[in-house]
């Protein structure tokens, strides 16, 4: 795992462990509350997607720094 990591940049690796940290919590927050199984798991994906969609954007903001540069 840490020679995967190797090439990705920080922000992106600490953008991903927040994600870790903060849905785990999430899950267990709801799946504590008695939630319905398949409305946790919808809302945990939900916020996943948004970091996803974070990593992307910045991703391609840097892609496009390189190009024009």
């Amino acid at each position: 795992m840490r020679r995967r990591q190797e090439s990705i940049s920080e922000e992106t690796k600490e953008i991903a462990w927040k994600a870790q940290y903060r849905l785990h919590k999430r899950y267990m927050k709801l799946d504590a509350a008695g939630k319905d199984q398949r409305k946790v798991v919808t809302a945990v994906a939900r916020e996943l997607l948004g970091f996803i969609w974070a990593i992307g954007t910045r991703a391609e903001t840097i892609s496009r720094q390189q190009v024009a540069a």
